[in-house]
C-alpha cells in the first residue's frame, strides 16, 4: 500500500478516535491530544483535497509537503520569538524531557501543513463552484514605490510591536507579510502567472482566488485550533491586554481576527522561502517543480545546518523565556523521595503518574501512607487547575493555600507579590486567571 493511502487511512479513522480520547482523557492520548488531532484533520483534508481536485501534496508532491513540515517549525518559532516579547499567550502542562523537545517539534510541524492543505480544500471549493473557478476582482498597476512603501510598513509594524507590545501586540499578525511580499512580486515580477509567487502579484492580476481562500483557511484553522485546545490538558491560555475578561474559549473574542492575515503570512513565507529553491513550491504541479533546479547541494546543506541550530536556539528560548509556564511533572518523579521505589512502582503499575490519572484512583495504593496520599491529591488537584502545575501548586501550599476554595479567596495582586521570584518568574496574568478559575469552581 502507498504511503499516502496509509496517511489518509490514518487520518479519516484517526479524527473521531482522537476526539474520543480528548472527551474521555485516555491516556497516554489525551497528554499530547494536539497532535492526534492535527495531524489526523491533515491526513484527512489531504484525501478531501484528493477526491475533489484530482491531486494533492501527500500523493502527488510528498517532498513539498515534508518541505511544509520541516519549515513549520522555525516559521512558527520567528512568532514565539515575537511572543517572548509580547506575552500574549503561554503554554501549560507541556511534557518533560526528550518526548517534550519532540512533541514541540511535532506539534509545530503541522502549522504549515494545516493551513495550506486547507486553503487547497478552500481552493478546490471555488474552482468547483465559483463562476469559472475564480473569484474575479479589479486588476491594477503595480509601482516601485508602492512595494517600498507596503515592505516599509512591515518594518515599522515589527518595530513597534518590540517597542510598544502593550499597545501594538496585533500588529504581530501581518508584519511578515508586508516584510515578504513585495519582494517575492519584485523577484518573480517577469512571471506571467503568479500563483506561489506573490500575493499582491495575483490582486494586480484581477485574481482574488488565493486572497479568499487563504482568509477563509486562517479563520478554519483558527476555529480547530482553538475548539481542540480548550479542553485539552497540555493546551495554550492567552493574556492579551485590554480584551482578556471577554474570551471565547481560551482566546479573547476579538483575537479570533488574527487567524486570517497570519494564513496570509504563512503564504508568504512560504513563496519568500522559494526564491532559494528556484521556485519549487507546493502550488506548482509535480511537474513544474520537477523541471526547476531546486537549492543547490551546498545551500541545502547550509540552510539544514542554519536551521537545525536556530529551531534549537528558538526553542530553547521559548522553553526558558516563560512562554511554557508549567510542566506535566510525573507524580512519580516530584515525590521521588517521599514515595520511595516501593510507591513509584506502585503508580506506575496503575498507570497513575500524571496528576489527571492519580486523581481517578478510587483507592490508596497500600504501597503509599495515608498523609502523603492525601497531600498528592492536593497538591494534583490544584496543580490541573488551569494547568497551574505541581510547582506553582506546592509554591501556594507553603503560603498555605491548599485547595481551591482558598485559592478563590486571595486577592490575586497580593498573591503575585507573594510567590514573584521564588522558584521562577511568576506572571501576573497567570495568578489572576487561577484565582478567577477557583472563584468559578467554588460559585464565588
Amino acid at each position: 500500500m502507498k504511503l499516502h493511502r496509509v496517511a489518509w487511512a490514518l487520518g479519516l479513522a484517526g479524527l473521531p478516535l482522537s476526539h474520543y480520547w480528548l472527551l474521555k482523557q485516555v491516556e497516554p492520548f489525551y497528554s499530547s491530544i494536539y497532535c492526534f488531532l492535527w495531524w489526523s484533520y491533515i491526513f484527512a483534508v489531504d484525501f478531501a483535497v484528493c477526491r475533489l481536485r484530482g491531486s494533492s501534496l501527500l500523493r502527488d508532491q510528498p517532498r513539498e509537503f515534508l518541505f511544509l513540515s520541516a519549515w513549520s517549525i522555525p516559521a512558527w518559532l520567528l512568532f514565539e520569538m515575537v511572543n517572548l516579547r509580547l506575552h500574549n499567550w503561554y503554554y501549560v502542562m507541556a511534557p518533560t524531557g526528550l518526548w517534550g523537545l519532540f512533541f514541540l517539534f511535532l506539534a509545530f510541524a503541522t502549522v504549515l501543513p494545516g493551513v495550506f492543505e486547507t486553503t487547497a480544500l478552500i481552493l478546490g471549493l471555488i474552482e468547483r463552484f465559483a463562476p469559472g473557478g475564480r473569484i474575479r476582482g479589479r486588476p491594477f498597476a503595480l509601482s516601485r514605490r508602492n512595494l517600498v512603501l507596503q515592505a516599509a510598513g512591515g518594518v515599522a509594524m515589527l518595530v513597534l510591536t518590540l517597542i510598544f507590545p502593550a499597545s501594538c501586540f496585533c500588529l504581530a499578525w501581518g508584519f511578515a507579510y508586508f516584510l515578504t511580499d513585495p519582494v517575492c512580486f519584485w523577484v518573480r515580477r517577469g512571471e506571467k502567472r503568479q500563483e506561489g509567487r506573490s500575493l499582491i502579484g495575483q490582486l494586480a492580476q484581477g485574481d482574488d482566488t488565493r486572497l479568499v481562500a487563504l482568509l477563509v483557511a486562517g479563520f478554519i484553522c483558527g476555529g480547530l485550533w482553538e475548539a481542540w485546545n480548550l479542553h485539552a490538558r497540555t493546551k495554550w491560555i492567552y493574556s492579551v491586554p485590554f480584551f482578556d475578561q471577554l474570551k471565547l474559549g481560551e482566546m479573547p473574542v476579538l483575537g479570533f481576527m488574527g487567524f486570517p492575515p497570519f494564513a496570509l503570512e504563512c503564504y508568504t513565507m512560504v513563496n519568500f522561502l522559494s526564491l532559494f529553491r528556484d521556485g519549487r513550491n507546493w502550488e506548482l504541479t509535480a511537474a513544474q517543480n520537477a523541471a526547476r533546479r531546486g537549492m543547490s547541494r551546498w545551500l541545502e546543506a547550509l540552510t539544514a545546518v542554519w536551521m537545525t541550530a536556530a529551531v534549537m536556539a528558538a526553542a530553547a528560548a521559548v522553553m526558558l523565556g516563560g512562554t511554557v509556564a508549567s510542566l506535566a511533572t510525573p507524580l512519580d518523579w516530584f515525590f521521588w523521595e517521599q514515595l520511595g521505589p516501593p510507591g513509584r512502582q506502585a503508580l506506575v503499575e496503575r498507570k497513575a503518574t500524571q496528576g489527571n490519572q492519580f486523581l481517578r484512583l478510587t483507592a490508596r495504593p497500600p504501597e503509599i501512607a495515608p498523609p502523603l496520599y492525601e497531600r498528592m491529591r492536593r497538591l494534583a488537584l490544584m496543580a490541573e487547575l488551569k494547568g497551574m502545575g505541581l510547582r506553582n501548586a506546592a509554591a501556594l501550599e507553603e503560603l498555605d493555600i491548599h485547595t481551591p476554595a482558598e485559592l478563590a479567596r486571595q486577592d490575586p495582586d497580593k498573591l503575585f507579590r507573594q510567590l514573584k521570584g521564588w522558584h521562577r518568574p511568576v506572571r501576573l496574568e497567570e495568578v489572576r486567571l487561577w484565582v478567577r478559575e477557583a472563584r468559578r469552581q467554588s460559585g464565588l
